[in-house]
């Protein structure tokens, strides 16, 4: 607030007997004059003599003691600014207009400095004295109000426009000076009035409203890192915190002691801080801002975490601030079990040379409150050689071999690695037979006849991401089947195969024949042994008889099985057709029907000397009468024609004649 100034000017100017006069003949140069006159707040009651002036009061301008100038030789005006006259006005006046006793009410679009003028037309020795004065707004005072419990509140004055600040009841606040106000009782509201020094009349107040709210415990409920430590940054999880009082972050020193994070502001409603460079422990304290209320959170420390990898083992190391545990691992965001604790930090041995592992560790302390370390990933590392793994070798149904592997490390195969599959055949030394980066079937497509003639004996090693090589599987061998008739007819079948080798050669095999229908289907098995065996009761109907081997054991995995190629046996195709036949309703002979072994699926015609066709049949449940179109046999004879596709591919055909007879 400017001091107010008062400043005298004396104008000696020519006599003018009368403003017209003046402004004819010119206005006069100004001299310094005494103090001539004084300003009264006439709104007060009595009036108050003044410096500066209010917006909105009524105030008189009166001579000095001792001047007793007529009232009807002075006249008075205000001009806005600094040492504004009548004189250098815009348009030149010389002298004020307003006979005294003048009344001057100023206005908001005054406020600042005004010039006051006085002419005294004293013939002789006229005078023009002036005054500059501030003319000041009363707008209510700024300020914050912050209640305390037992009937206090913080009061801090932030407004600029007065000189002085007072709250009733209390006495005068400083601008800027966080002040605590005993209220009276009961108070729900506290008024701050603005005082000039210029003007003792001239005030402005303001009044907020009081209310304490109900203090919290407040809440520290997590402390995650988001890089590793010394200098990454938390994010604080925290919570009510409700308006009204002051939250300081604060961190542990030595001897247990916390002192504020002046860096970190804590605002009220928050729900999360970011703490730069965040190693230590922390807490969330409250007070009221006249100093009590005191509370504070359990601190929550970091919990800092590098890793390494060696052997196999990922090693997880913990810079634990204090939490102490019980942790709760993740990695690659699934929750890890089957970690181990080791001597400052964890191991988690389940891992896979050359695959990199996101890992993060969450402390749990009391109250359920978390500290959640940074992520690290590691990518691991070994020199240790993959577990051996095993090799399954079976034929599909189109005779092809396939190989399926197996490795202790679970279904998949770990990313970078590769499986190299090694043959024998006929007893000789292994080739490379190929590579895979999958644990996809590998096949050997190479012709039955050539297995059998020289039987194929498999392996198959694993080379990891680091290099290093497993120890070969054991090798293993299929077991090839061979069939044939038993007997000339082929009414029975005989079987031999070789031996089947698995994983495990050391463990007993176990053999079961299954009968096979055209598509695969398993028509019914029976178990057999060593390495042949005969069929005595193949099917009556098949033509050609499929077998195979379904084998299991010999260090197979559980519910796994290895299947031998499968072998068929070719039987002929029996027709027996009679010469002729009675249809006469004796029973005997009445019909002409087929009849022979593993007729199906056949053409069976009949025709009349004409050439004309007289039945057709396609099964042996269909046979002729003798009728023709519904008539009555006509004796004679009659030409047949048989025709069926063989399951073997083969087409048989046959031909004869039939005499119809009474």
């Amino acid at each position: 607030m400017k001091l107010l100034t008062r400043c005298s000017l004396l104008l000696t100017l020519c006599w003018l007997g009368s403003s017209q006069q003046a402004r004819a003949q010119g206005c006069a140069s100004p001299n310094p004059p005494p103090f001539t006159f004084e300003i009264f707040d006439v709104t007060a009651s009595p009036a108050v003599r003044v410096d500066a002036m209010c917006v909105g009061r009524r105030y008189s301008f009166e001579q000095y003691p001792g001047r007793n100038i007529p009232l009807n030789l002075l006249t008075y005006g205000v001009l806005p600014g600094r040492n504004t006259t009548y004189t250098n006005s815009v348009p030149v006046a010389c002298v004020p207009p307003n006979q005294a006793p003048y009344i001057y009410t100023p206005t908001a679009a005054e406020v600042g400095d005004v010039t006051i003028s006085e002419f005294a037309n004293v013939s002789g020795s006229p005078t023009y004295y002036i005054r500059n004065v501030e003319v000041v707004g009363t707008p209510p005072p700024t300020f914050r109000v912050d209640a305390c419990p037992g009937g206090s509140a913080l009061v801090t004055i932030t407004d600029t426009n007065y000189n002085s600040y007072s709250v009733p009841g209390f006495g005068t606040v400083v601008r800027n000076v966080p002040t605590i106000v005993q209220l009276p009782a009961g108070a729900t509201s506290i008024t701050v009035t603005g005082n000039y020094t210029a003007n003792r009349v001239c005030e402005g107040s303001r009044t907020l409203p009081i209310s304490l709210p109900v203090p919290q415990q407040p809440l520290l409920t997590n402390l995650t890192l988001q890089g590793p430590l010394p200098s990454s940054a938390a994010t604080l999880a925290v919570s009510q915190l409700p308006a009204g009082f002051l939250y300081t972050l604060q961190k542990e020193g030595p001897a247990g002691t916390f002192t504020d994070v002046t860096t970190v502001t804590v605002a009220p409603g928050s729900s999360s801080l970011t703490v730069p460079a965040a190693a230590g422990c922390y807490r969330i304290a409250r007070r009221d801002f006249c100093g009590g209320s005191v509370a504070a959170t359990p601190a929550i420390c970091t919990l800092g975490l590098t890793g390494t990898s060696s052997q196999n083992r990922n090693q997880l190391l913990l810079s634990d601030g204090g939490t102490g545990g019980p942790y709760t691992v993740t990695r690659n965001g699934a929750t890890l079990t089957g970690f181990t604790v080791i001597s400052g930090g964890l191991e988690d041995p389940n891992v896979v040379c050359g695959t990199t592992y996101t890992y993060r560790v969450t402390a749990t302390l009391a109250g359920g409150r978390t500290s959640v370390s940074n992520e690290v990933s590691i990518l691991t590392q070994s020199l240790i050689p993959p577990a051996r793994p095993l090799l399954v070798a079976s034929f599909n149904l189109n005779n092809v071999v396939v190989l399926t592997p197996v490795l202790a490390a679970g279904p998949a195969l770990p990313a970078g690695s590769t499986l190299r599959y090694r043959r024998s055949t006929g007893g000789q030394a292994p080739v490379d037979f190929g590579t895979a980066t999958s644990l996809r079937p590998r096949r050997d497509s190479t012709a039955l006849a050539e297995l059998r003639a020289q039987p194929p004996c498999y392996s198959v090693q694993l080379l990891d991401v680091c290099r290093n090589t497993s120890p070969e599987s054991t090798s293993t061998c299929p077991a090839l089947l061979t069939a044939g008739p038993a007997d000339p007819d082929g009414t029975t079948a005989a079987l031999s195969w070789t031996a089947f080798s698995g994983p495990g050669p050391a463990v007993p095999s176990s053999y079961i024949l299954q009968r096979l229908a055209s598509d695969g289907t398993v028509l019914n098995t029976l178990p057999v042994s060593g390495g042949s065996a005969i069929d005595l009761t193949p099917p009556p109907d098949r033509q050609v008889l499929r077998y195979r081997l379904q084998i299991s054991g010999g260090g197979l995995p559980g519910g796994t099985f290895s299947y031998s190629n499968i072998a068929t046996v070719s039987r002929r195709i029996l027709l027996t057709m009679p010469t002729a036949f009675t249809p006469n309703g004796d029973g005997l002979n009445d019909v002409f029907e087929v009849k022979g072994k593993y007729l199906r699926d056949y053409t069976f015609v009949v025709v009349d000397r004409n050439g004309q066709e007289v039945f057709r049949g396609t099964q042996r449940s269909e046979a002729w009468d003798g009728r023709i179109r519904g008539r009555a046999p006509v004796l004679g004879a009659y030409v047949w024609r048989f025709q069926q596709d063989g399951e073997d591919g083969q087409r048989f055909t046959a031909t004869g004649t039939v005499t119809l007879l009474n």
